[in-house]
């Protein structure tokens, strides 16, 4: 009976540990992972990228681009996490779930996307319309990118299409994605050119002396280029509104294993730092909790404040690192209280640790107008999770009997002396008069 007993106990703890695993998943966002992969394209060619995300608990489907069973979404919720869309160079156009409508609402439903353009030829029609809807113009022919002093000799001796990319100058700085500044980035595919979208950003840009151009012209020195210089983009990235992200990769040959495996090559740590952080891995805060009061008392978040009061507002936020929540560390998290204009703008001061979270504090008096007024908490920075949180409070204008009497008032005193005075005087003329009225003459006497 004992042993019956003690293996129950067994079974029991390895269905707890199971799901710990689970719940401890490495991306906050879940792990299932759609690789959209064409037959033509060779699974082995990359089969260290693929390895690397297995080893990081994703649960890989591999379907092929024109699957008519492929669906993203099933029963109105997201079939899939994360996608993988790797454009094939046989097909012509990609399945009816994948156009850009449909990418864009899996996004909208909070699944995140990486898109590994080919190497050899140019973006589909719904592709570019999704690249187009992100802010990324990419080309529309086949075009090179070309790096006539940044080459790698052995690949493209004539050519000079294989580029060099050094992570010191061409990697944008991003939270979290970090690469070894004394190897190389190997790239060879074209480049693309960015929008103006404030919530688009470049992650690896190509150098100074590099320009894309169209390899049908049979020119290395193109008079019009496409895009050239630092303005020619390789991988950028772009975070919605609602923390849902997508990256472009202008050639899925960066992630091959020829390149992983390249001498002194930093295309391995780049791929994990780039799937990291499109998945949710890594660059992910949360605002776990909200408490606004007066100072010097218990109760939180009243709806009523009174004008001039003493008002202290606190956050407590949290980062996603290594599987676990941490305390998030930052000097720039700010409070804006407003009306229909920013009244203050305040920093918020780290005053404290809280379990998981970093508590941001401050203290401030209300401003004299009565009015509708808003806490809100708006931080948004590039290459971390946004937060955005508003709580709506009523500032009432002083009670009759809150205002302050004369007498506590010090700029009142000389009014109150000059009544003081006024009275007195009056009192003691009428005195004066009453008392101190002219003499009576003297009665005559008759006979």
């Amino acid at each position: 009976m004992a042993h019956f007993g003690r293996r129950i106990m067994q079974l029991f703890s390895l269905a707890l540990v199971a799901l710990v695993s689970v719940a401890t998943a490495l991306s906050t966002s879940g792990s299932k992972l759609l690789v959209v992969l064409d037959p033509s394209i060779k699974k082995q060619d990359y089969s260290i990228f693929f390895d690397d995300l297995k080893g990081r608990d994703f649960d890989l489907d591999f379907r092929a681009a024109n699957d008519p069973n492929l669906s993203l979404v099933s029963f109105g919720e997201r079939a899939y996490d994360q996608v993988i869309l790797t454009l094939p160079p046989t097909q012509k156009a990609l399945g009816p779930n994948l156009l850009a409508k449909p990418l864009l609402e899996f996004m909208t439903s909070g699944g995140n996307i990486l898109v590994l353009l080919n190497p050899t030829g140019h973006a589909l029609g719904s592709v570019r319309e999704f690249a187009r809807e992100l802010g990324i113009h990419l080309p529309f022919r086949d075009t090179k990118l070309v790096d006539h002093f940044h080459y790698d000799a052995a690949t493209s001796p004539e050519l000079h299409d294989t580029v060099i990319l050094d992570p010191a100058t061409d990697l944008v700085a991003v939270p979290h994605l970090e690469v070894d500044s004394t190897k190389k980035i190997l790239y060879s595919g074209s480049g693309f050119a960015l929008d103006n979208n404030h919530l688009l950003f470049p992650i690896l840009r190509a150098s100074d002396t590099a320009y894309v151009y169209d390899p049908a012209e049979e020119l290395l020195e193109s008079d019009a280029p496409f895009v050239s210089g630092t303005q020619a983009y390789v991988v950028a990235g772009i975070q919605a509104r609602n923390n849902a992200r997508a990256v472009i990769i202008a050639s899925s040959s960066m992630l091959s294993d020829e390149a992983f495996n390249a001498a002194d090559s930093a295309n391995r740590e780049l791929a994990a730092g780039i799937t990291k952080w499109t998945f949710q891995e890594t660059g992910v805060i949360k605002l776990k909790s909200v408490a606004h009061k007066l100072a010097n008392t218990v109760e939180e978040n009243p709806q009523i404040y009174r004008v001039k009061q003493d008002i202290i507002y606190e956050a407590e936020i949290s980062e996603w690192i290594d599987d676990k929540w941490v305390p998030f560390v930052a000097d720039d998290v700010q409070l804006e209280f407003t009306m229909l204009d920013p009244y203050y703008r305040l920093n918020l001061t780290a005053v404290g640790v809280s379990g998981d979270s970093e508590v941001y504090a401050t203290t401030f008096k209300a401003p004299d107008q009565h009015g509708v007024f808003t806490f809100n908490l708006n931080y948004k920075r590039t290459g971390l999770s946004y937060i955005d949180d508003k709580r709506t409070v009523t500032l009432r204008h002083f009670g009759h009997n809150e205002f302050l009497r004369s007498f506590e008032i010090p700029n009142a005193y000389p009014y109150i002396t000059s009544l003081v005075v006024v009275v007195v005087a009056w009192m003691l003329f009428i005195v004066l008069w009453v008392f101190s009225g002219p003499e009576k003459a003297p009665e005559k006497k008759t006979q």
